[in-house]
């Protein structure tokens, strides 16, 4: 799991112009991390940077422009958890029959981003923070992904739809059943993982007891996945 680590111990006065950007927005995960969405605040941030608040204002013209480099940057990680979990798939299911091998790695994006979810529920939060200004850049971002289908090891995909597309596409001889699309499978699957994550963290669903409820959902989705697919 990635680490978020706190820009300075002791008050700093002056910060080349890219570092200050950098120690801002790491304070900002800092306080995401804990407090979630609400926590990223400016004068917190640099409060924790050991600058003044007008230095901070060179770089983010209001806590809504930290907070969304702090949502991006917690997307990354959340993607860096999903890929972790495709690769050990690929690795432990190497052997099994082709079917259940693809199964397993959709299924290991899924578990990756539910794990992330409940294990870090400050990021995960921020996550849903993004401005509509930043949504845009991030589709934008993403739109690449969609053309370029799988992606090799040495080009992780960076951002949640890339992994889940990346896992959909199915290796020959395997296809999907006649009435079900990459995009139609993609768009369950983001609603379904976000949906519960969101539940299991924030709503009443917090005091269930979580893991019993995650494995309920990814079974659910194992049988989902592996009947969708044909030889």
């Amino acid at each position: 799991m990635p680490q978020a680590r706190h820009a300075t111990d002791g008050r700093r006065d002056t910060y080349h112009h890219g570092d200050l950007h950098h120690a801002l927005v790491m304070a900002g995960l800092d306080l995401a991390r804990t407090g979630g969405p609400d926590a990223v605040v400016l004068r917190e941030a640099t409060r924790r940077t050991g600058v003044s608040p007008n230095a901070a204002y060179r770089h983010f013209n209001g806590r809504e422009a930290l907070l969304d480099e702090v949502a991006v940057r917690a997307t990354g990680y959340l993607a860096d958890a999903m890929n972790e979990a495709v690769v050990r798939a690929r690795v432990e299911f190497a052997n099994a029959e082709p079917k259940v091998r693809t199964t397993e790695v959709i299924l290991a994006a899924c578990r990756g981003y539910i794990d992330f979810a409940l294990d870090e529920p400050g990021w995960f939060g921020v996550c849903a923070s993004i401005s509509d200004c930043s949504v845009e850049t991030y589709v934008r971002h993403t739109s690449a992904g969609r053309s370029n289908g799988a992606t090799d090891d040495a080009e992780r995909p960076t951002m949640v739809p890339e992994v889940l597309r990346s896992v959909l596409q199915l290796p020959e001889p395997l296809s999907w059943a006649p009435d079900v699309t990459v995009d139609d499978f993609e768009v369950v699957l983001r609603s379904t993982l976000y949906g519960f994550s969101m539940l299991a963290t924030t709503a009443t669903m917090r005091l269930d007891d979580q893991s019993r409820r995650a494995g309920q959902v990814l079974s659910q989705l194992r049988t989902w996945i592996f009947h969708s697919i044909q030889k």
